[in-house]
């Protein structure tokens, strides 16, 4: 039997919100740790690691414009900022 579409549904919004509750977590530890970091006197940074920096934002905006997009699909408020 072929899953109804508000199981689909259902499923991916369980998929999506397990991944979320990881990925924050994985966000705040690198924050705290990139936080603590910061106090203490930090080597130069490599060309390279400036690039990846900067393509790590890029992805993020685009992660958190996608995740208000699917907020919509939902018919949920998009939440400020």
């Amino acid at each position: 039997m072929d899953p109804t579409p508000s199981e689909i549904v259902h499923t991916a919004i369980d998929a999506l919100l397990t991944v979320t509750a990881k990925a924050a977590d994985d966000l705040r530890t690198f924050h705290d740790t990139v936080a603590r970091a910061r106090i203490g006197a930090l080597p130069p940074l490599p060309r390279a690691t400036v690039v990846t920096t900067e393509r790590i934002i890029e992805h993020l905006s685009k992660v958190e414009q996608e995740l208000r997009e699917v907020l919509v699909a939902l018919g949920l408020r998009e939440p400020p900022g």
